[in-house]
């Protein structure tokens, strides 16, 4: 416990945060890592860079209380371009599809159209597209490449185009892609690979990413992402960076490993000290002043975690 508690320290303290050790000591035994694009790999940050006026106040009416990243993008834009957003009635917002409610009385929907862009659809049809456009996190890259040289593969998981989801990853180093998939997609991937041996951990930060983050053998949420995601993860990441990713993998195999050691001196240790005790060869008192140093051999195990990490064997 004191090892595990040491491990969950070091962790949060470079900004990843875990429910209970559990999450944290399974973290190692992962071999792939599964990572969420917009919000986890990207900054999240989607700005308009094409849409006409009218398109953007119907779709901000829609979109005005989401939190998903879309979403912001679409009412920053409007509101900085002065449109006045209407207020969005019977609003029904589908993770992986898409987000459909009335706007000025009309019936309106908004959906994915082409490679970065959300196409909206009226009565009549298609009434506007609105193309959008997202940057990877400067650290993402070698973040992604610490969790290769670690010898586990890492995957992106994306409901975009397939055109977009390879851009971003190979910004980020990625080798594998799966493109198009909705929410539930994504938590029968990770359940085939756990099918097929694997130890999946999933990162992402999106209402549609709740099936897949529960589904992991380890889910680990971006704080800044929806709640729903924080509820069902193992851990939550509290900065905008995929590093604490990193060092929660680093933490992990230093808790385990002081775990083993402390095992091993703890049980040496007791079975030489009572086999000695047993032959006569300990005074009594001598024994009794002996006894707190199985105790402070564990106590210094532990605090050997923060020194594991920072030499780098983790």
């Amino acid at each position: 416990p004191l090892a595990a508690a040491a491990g969950l320290g070091a962790a949060a303290r470079r900004g990843l945060v875990f429910r209970s050790a559990d999450g944290l000591l399974d973290l190692d035994g992962t071999t792939t890592v599964a990572l969420d694009k917009t919000g986890t790999v990207t900054r999240g940050e989607l700005t308009v860079k094409r849409a006409d006026d009218e398109t953007l106040r119907v779709a901000s009416g829609l979109e005005r209380f989401s939190m998903h990243p879309i979403a912001r993008a679409i009412v920053t834009e409007a509101v900085e371009r002065g449109i006045p957003l209407p207020a969005g009635e019977e609003v029904r917002e589908e993770p992986g599809s898409g987000i459909s409610g009335s706007v000025d009385g009309r019936r309106w929907r908004l959906e994915s159209g082409g490679p970065g862009e959300v196409v909206l659809l009226g009565e009549g049809g298609e009434a506007g597209r609105i193309l959008l456009g997202d940057m990877v996190r400067p650290d993402s890259a070698t973040a992604v490449e610490s969790m290769r040289a670690s010898g586990r593969t890492v995957v992106l998981l994306t409901g975009d185009h397939e055109q977009v989801g390879r851009r971003i990853a190979t910004e980020a180093g990625i080798d594998e892609t799966l493109a198009g998939v909705d929410p539930e997609g994504k938590a029968e991937w990770v359940r085939a690979r756990q099918d097929g041996g694997d130890r999946v951990t999933f990162a992402g930060d999106g209402l549609n990413d709740g099936p897949a983050l529960a589904a992991a053998d380890v889910g680990i949420a971006m704080g800044t992402g929806a709640a729903s995601s924080v509820l069902v993860a193992d851990g939550v990441i509290s900065t905008w960076s995929l590093m604490p990713l990193v060092a929660g993998f680093r933490a992990s195999a230093a808790a385990g490993r002081a775990i083993r050691r402390n095992q091993v001196r703890s049980i040496g240790y007791n079975i030489l000290a009572v086999t000695a005790a047993a032959a006569g060869w300990i005074n009594p008192l001598i024994a009794a002043i002996l006894m707190p140093a199985s105790s402070a051999m564990v106590i210094w195990g532990a605090s050997r975690v923060e020194a594991s990490m920072e030499s780098g064997r983790a």
